[in-house]
């Protein structure tokens, strides 16, 4: 599953439920004063309904986002004191992220951690 990130499309959403739920139904209103017509509150009802879907899709994303960053942080948690490999022979430190590591090595040069075997 692909790793959900709403930094870039959270506020959109909001925005779009915050016109669904509020500037649309203030402007029928307004204009259902004036007019007096029941499709206005209709429609009214319409944009409400479609406000607090969207709010509920939102929560729903947020959800899963949360639940996929409690499984990472508790994955990379597990593998703090770990060296991954990398293509060019050498070794990462996944404490520090420091890429020099050589396989001889038992701790990182940057940050002291001491390697699980």
């Amino acid at each position: 599953m692909k790793k959900i990130n709403s930094i870039g499309y959270a506020d959109k959403i909001i925005g779009l439920a915050i016109l669904f739920l509020v500037v649309i139904p203030l402007l029928l209103y307004l204009a259902n004063l004036l007019l007096n017509t029941p499709i206005l509150v209709l429609l009214m009802k319409v944009s409400l309904s479609f406000g607090g879907l969207i709010l509920f899709f939102l929560t729903v994303l947020l959800m899963i986002e949360f639940h996929q960053d409690k499984k990472l942080n508790k994955h990379f948690e597990n593998n703090k004191n770990v060296k991954l490999p990398l293509e060019n022979g050498l070794y990462e430190c996944q404490a520090c992220g420091y890429r020099q590591v050589k396989h001889e090595q038992k701790s990182c040069i940057v940050c002291g951690i001491h390697f699980k075997i």
